[in-house]
């Protein structure tokens, strides 16, 4: 008599599949699933790469770039100190004076805004410096750009206010206040004013018929919502008792369900309804006649809860290199593009950088006639380049 073979767990990518019975070819919404299933666990694949090169990225970064940077900040520490000192004792036009000491003020200031490998009592003294020389050109620009947004926006919202026939007084903001305090008055006002637009029009209260189209797109997100709420204590029960351990005789099957169990335990402590959904899919994939037989209204539910899913993955892979943990390659990252360099080309380039300031430091250190034509040097070309700043 031949001895039945016992029943093998299947594989992940298997597991997460739906297959036939009888030849019978799958439905639309089966193929779909599947497909879901696949682009899950491809861009689960991507993230991971992602995440892996970020950390690569990360080591590099702490250990061959951030050494660097510091070197930089206390090449420009001392180009800093040194100008000061030279505005005591270099004659200087008065036109050169002003974009000699705006070119220092705009140094210090970066510097206390990316303090990286500085002291407390270099920090310190910077600031001194600062306050001695005062503000530089770009942040009185700065200053006057943001005032005058500010400006704008409080006469957009207040004319905005009166044209619904609301009185909206926002000129005692202060734009430089603490911003939580900021945000939450002008929120409070804002929904004052709303408050009494929508009591004051007289078709406030009309509410229109949904169209074929909203009616769907509403029938649908009630449907996911309620299979997303569903009860977690019944969800729970019934996955416990499909992936109890003591209930399964089959030996590879019992260590197999004891890592579901485990995650099963997990989702359910901490209400984590995807991952039970999850857990009940992978479950259904095991078996194949149940995932077969599910129903296309059960796996309607799950790929829109795959695509969501789906969506939040890719969200995060692209939204990773902004995460608290990559603050390092904050630096690195393109204003424009939000791309990260190579950190070859980065390194490259952060060791021209610093051979440039050290040789300007060594000029500098000579005070004498090649001192005097550099510093000539900069504050024409500081002057020209803050006339025509584009």
């Amino acid at each position: 008599m031949k001895r039945k073979a016992s029943r093998k767990p299947a594989t992940q990518k298997e597991s997460l599949a739906i297959r036939p019975g009888n030849d019978a070819p799958l439905s639309r919404t089966q193929v779909e699933f599947n497909r879901l299933m696949k682009t899950l666990e491809a861009t689960k694949a991507s993230h991971s790469r992602e995440q892996a090169r970020l950390d690569e990225v990360l080591e590099v970064s702490i250990r061959e770039l951030m050494p660097l940077v510091e070197g930089l900040n206390r090449a420009n520490l001392d180009i800093v100190l040194g100008g000061s000192r030279a505005l005591q004792s270099l004659k200087l036009t008065a036109k050169r004076r002003r974009w000699f000491v705006d070119l220092l003020s705009g140094k210090a200031s970066e510097l206390l805004a990316d303090p990286v490998g500085l002291t407390e009592v270099e920090l310190a003294e910077l600031q001194a410096i600062t306050e001695e020389l005062g503000p530089c050109e770009d942040e009185r620009r700065m200053k006057e750009s943001e005032d005058e947004e500010f400006d704008f926006l409080r006469e957009m919202l207040e004319q905005t206010a009166r044209a619904a026939g609301v009185e909206l007084d926002l000129s005692d903001l202060d734009p430089s206040a603490d911003p939580e305090e900021f945000e939450r008055t002008v929120r409070e006002r804002l929904g004052a004013a709303a408050a009494l637009f929508e009591d004051a029009s007289p078709t406030a209260k009309r509410t229109r018929k949904p169209t074929k189209a909203q009616a769907e797109r509403e029938r649908k997100r009630l449907e996911l919502e309620e299979a997303k709420n569903r009860d977690l204590k019944s969800l729970f029960k019934q996955l416990a008792k499909a992936f109890h351990p003591d209930l399964e005789p089959d030996p590879l099957l019992k260590e197999h369900k004891k890592g579901w169990m485990q995650r099963l335990n997990t989702a359910y402590a901490s209400n984590d309804l995807r991952e039970m959904l999850q857990l009940e899919m992978e479950w259904l994939g095991e078996e194949a006649t149940n995932l077969a037989t599910a129903g296309d209204e059960k796996l309607k539910v799950y790929c829109m809860v795959l695509k969501e899913q789906i969506d939040e993955l890719k969200a995060k892979a692209h939204h990773l290199k902004y995460e608290p943990q990559y603050g390092p390659l904050q630096r690195f990252i393109d204003p424009f593009f939000g791309t990260l360099a190579n950190p070859a080309s980065i390194k490259r380039k952060l060791r021209e950088e610093l051979k440039r300031h050290h040789g300007i430091l060594e000029i500098l250190d000579k005070n004498d006639a090649n001192t005097r034509r550099m510093i000539y040097e900069w504050a024409d070309e500081h002057a020209r380049l803050s006339s025509c700043p584009f």
